[in-house]
């Protein structure tokens, strides 16, 4: 699995280097645009079709870096002016004391930019649910180039923040979204309707990724324990909703066209359940790869789904680059995909591993080690600790996860037809058990003496080197064993 002959490593690397630059020096863009048409043209004339792939997608992600700076310069002109528009409600509201916080993308009738998102502060606490389409006037406050959520926001596309000054319900709603809001809020009315407190949030958080009934002091110690990503739903979550959802798409029927438009259609709408969160968009791009894949009489690669998920996000949304989730995700699943396998192949023939049980344990073990160890940039750099038991945790929840999140989805779906509802509670009450157990878990080990080691921003720089010690065995073993073969059958 050399990552250096997949095509769009090229595309993704260049991808995420200039988006991570472009945003402090604007002219990068044109750069970008003027390289990438050079190597498209000269792939074109030597014929090399693969690098025409990777030109074009760089010349696609160098496009639209420049029309997100032409759209923050448009937003930033009605720097503190009051606009006129109708918008889409396109997230929950969340209510603070004296205000609530939602985000409103343009719909239509403003001079904003269509389709740009801004994160609205609502002081007149209007009820809204996602999917509603509003007619508002709403002051304006452009981002600050030194503001310091300017990256965060950024990162979200969220391009300038503004307070309502006026709203008022057109009456008209997006189905598309309207749907996705309404399954959100069903599951969290069927948890809270057996369970209460952090038990209740904990489903609803694996489920759909809304962590509104969590606590305080549990969410703390979640990011103590270092499982952060086990209520961010990302590619572990959509995993196991895909496996079920094919699992059963395959043994009522077996058509290619229909299982690759059933996925295609079941990720884009857990993804607008889930908020089009970036770690779900990554993990969703790549499961539609995955879908598309046997329509075009292609296997499915991880690897270069993996980087062609990554050139894809980055061209809808370049500064997704500076989003930690996304970061997190992008870099958890590498390990997972690309480190793991090889080091577990290396393992159980250097010691002759044979049992199922040790593998499967191996196996569980090396994920959560390695995605910690591919992840320790970004942890260091943000956080400034590292949680000294998350592999032990990961390892004693993976699975009391699995089962409580496949649960829940089961009852969600069949919770729906009166005549299974007993089965369906059933189901719900044993999910519950395994939620408890979770977090008591957590709050336990949250509270031993030592759980995290706080860190220099030195240790970024250490951690850089593990990582390139990790990937130079890789390659310095292959590099190895080719030799080896070599000489054998010159022998």
């Amino acid at each position: 699995m050399d990552i250096l002959k997949r095509p769009m490593f090229f595309a993704a690397l260049t991808c995420c280097v200039a988006a991570a630059i472009s945003l402090f020096v604007n002219l990068l863009a044109f750069v970008v645009i003027a390289i990438a048409l050079i190597m498209l043209a000269t792939a074109i004339f030597y014929k090399k079709y693969k690098y025409i792939t990777v030109a074009s997608a760089i010349v696609i992600f160098a496009l639209s870096l420049y029309f997100q700076f032409n759209h923050i310069d448009n937003i930033n002109r009605y720097d503190n002016q009051k606009i006129d528009g109708r918008f889409l409600v396109v997230s929950e509201p969340e209510a603070y004391e004296n205000f609530n916080t939602v985000t409103l993308k343009v719909e239509g009738n403003s001079i904003l930019p269509q389709n740009t998102k801004y994160f609205v502060f609502d002081y007149k606490q209007t009820e809204l649910k996602m999917g509603n389409i509003v007619d508002a006037t709403i002051k304006l406050s452009a981002i600050d180039r030194y503001d310091e959520y300017r990256l965060y926001d950024y990162s979200n596309g969220i391009y300038a923040t503004a307070s309502v000054v006026a709203l008022e319900k057109s009456g008209d709603s997006n189905g598309f979204y309207k749907i996705a809001g309404n399954i959100r809020a069903y599951a969290k009315e069927t948890v809270s309707s057996l369970f209460s407190g952090d038990t209740a949030g904990l489903l609803v958080a694996l489920t759909t990724g809304d962590k509104t009934l969590l606590s305080d002091e549990f969410s703390e110690n979640v990011k103590t324990t270092g499982i952060s990503h086990i209520i961010v739903v990302s590619g572990m979550h959509l995993s196991i909703i895909m496996m079920a959802i094919f699992w059963c798409v395959d043994r009522m029927f077996y058509n290619k066209y229909i299982r690759s438009l059933l996925s295609v259609a079941a990720v884009v709408l857990i993804s607008a359940v889930c908020g089009f969160t970036m770690s779900i968009s990554r993990a969703g791009v790549m499961f539609v790869i995955a879908g598309l894949a046997p329509v075009f009489n292609r296997e499915n690669d991880s690897l270069s789904s993996l980087l062609t998920a990554v050139t894809a996000v980055l061209i809808g949304a370049p500064f997704t680059i500076f989003n930690v989730s996304f970061q997190l995700s992008v870099l958890s699943t590498l390990a997972i995909i690309w480190a793991v396998p090889f080091y577990y192949r290396v393992i159980t023939e250097r010691f002759n591993i044979s049992s199922k049980i040790v593998k499967t344990l191996l196996s569980t073990v090396l994920c959560s080690v390695f995605a910690i160890i591919f992840t320790l940039p970004v942890t260091i750099k943000i956080f400034g600790y590292v949680s000294i038991i998350s592999p032990i945790t990961n390892l004693v929840i993976s699975y009391p996860v699995m089962i409580a999140l496949i649960l829940n989805i089961v009852v969600l779906i069949i919770s729906v037809i009166p005549i299974v509802k007993i089965l369906g509670e059933l189901l719900l009450w044993i999910a519950g058990l395994c939620s408890r157990f979770i977090v008591l878990l957590i709050n336990t080990l949250a509270e031993l003496p030592v759980t995290v080691a706080v860190l220099p921003q030195s240790a970024f720089l250490w951690s850089l080197l593990v990582i390139a010690a990790v990937i130079g065995y890789m390659y310095y073993y292959e590099f190895k064993k080719k030799r080896s073969d070599l000489n054998a059958n010159s022998v």
